[in-house]
């Protein structure tokens, strides 16, 4: 007989002195044994991958918003009147405008009129024309309509309430990111689906991007 070969084991318990029997067990097959090495490369490349992708989408993320940074600081330079009348040739209202700086209609109309704008509101309306022109250029038309037009069907939220929550960085998600409209909008209102209920859902096409759709009686 081989030596590898099990054979049964005998025990005498303890409390009545009779033997008992143990067969040997069969080793039971892990996960691993049972997948192929082409199936285990293809997991271990298929995490590998959806990593490499979250990592990619945050540092474009951050470059994105560094980039905005960096020009809001040089469209700061030019006065808050030549800011405002830039930002009326694109099409926005007064009241948009004033809503998006946390202000009033009278105090937009005072600063274009005779200035002392804060400094902070400054900032805000040289922010909100840095974000215009790095959304405007490759792939916006019409930027103050675009700011005015729901992320998705049924869902009122526009990238003027993000821009007014103080998110410039989900504005600039939306215009040139992957523009996934559910992180988006989880980012900005983690209720959204209970707060904003309709008839529409958003879903994951088969292309892998995320669309919205009528969700089914």
């Amino acid at each position: 007989m081989s030596s590898e070969t099990r054979r049964p084991t005998h025990v005498i318990t303890a409390s009545t002195g009779s033997s008992l029997v143990i067969e040997p067990q069969e080793p039971t097959a892990t996960a691993s044994n049972l997948l192929s090495e082409n199936t285990q490369k293809a997991g271990s490349l298929r995490y590998e991958a959806r990593f490499f992708s979250e990592d990619t989408a945050e540092c474009h993320a951050d470059l994105l918003f560094s980039d905005w940074r960096k020009h809001t600081v040089a469209r700061g330079k030019q006065s808050p009147a030549a800011l405002l009348e830039e930002l009326s040739e694109l099409g926005f209202s007064w009241r948009d405008i004033a809503r998006m700086l946390g202000v009033s209609v009278p105090a937009v109309q005072k600063w274009r009129r005779s200035g002392g704008v804060s400094g902070d509101n400054r900032v805000q309306l040289a922010s909100l024309l840095a974000l215009c022109d790095m959304v405007k250029q490759p792939v916006i038309h019409d930027v103050a309509s675009w700011f005015e037009m729901p992320l998705a069907p049924g869902i009122p939220v526009t990238p003027i309430d993000l821009f007014s929550e103080r998110r410039p960085d989900l504005v600039l998600e939306h215009a040139l990111g992957p523009n996934d409209v559910e992180e988006i909008l989880t980012a900005y209102a983690p209720d959204w689906r209970d707060r904003y209920q309709s008839n529409f859902e958003v879903y994951r096409d088969v292309d892998g991007a995320m669309s919205i759709r009528q969700k089914e009686e």
